[in-house]
């Protein structure tokens, strides 16, 4: 199957956490990769669609399976930091609504990353029968130049 995928090598596509260093600050950084991630989501769901886009479906479904692994990741470092907060002021709170907030801010994160661990087996699971069905269909055929 001539199928090209850049997000890095399959099965267990990644790419380098510091593959772009930045100098600024922590929480502009992770804003703004956060809105990076939903601009490529939406530019991926725009060309979906596109039939001439089917030789790519295994690969983007590998980069998705690699996204969600990297947000499960991002998911659990952002419960430990959110977690150190917490408690870092808990200490200066009276408020005794603080320990039920805490427990169920906690369960949300399990929550969350759970249902990444589910989508990202999902989306493994959906490239594998992907890659079947074409290869059966003979949809898989040579591959365009990428400019």
């Amino acid at each position: 199957m001539a199928i090209r995928s850049d997000c890095s090598d399959a099965p267990g596509m990644s790419v380098s956490p510091d593959r772009t260093p930045s100098s600024r600050a922590p929480d502009n950084e992770l804003y703004d990769r956060g809105c990076d991630l939903v601009e490529a989501a939406a530019a991926i769901r725009r060309v979906s669609g596109a039939d001439e886009a089917a030789r790519a479906v295994p690969a983007i479904l590998g980069c998705i399976e690699s996204a969600l692994h990297e947000l499960l990741r991002a998911a659990a470092a952002l419960e430990e930091t959110t977690t150190r907060s917490v408690a870092g002021r808990t200490g200066q709170c009276a408020d005794p609504r603080m320990q039920p907030r805490s427990e169920r801010m906690q369960q949300g994160y399990a929550n969350l990353q759970g249902a990444l661990a589910d989508a990202e087996r999902a989306s493994a699971a959906a490239r594998s029968l992907a890659v079947r069905a074409l290869v059966a269909a003979g949809a898989t055929g040579a591959p365009h130049s990428r400019r």
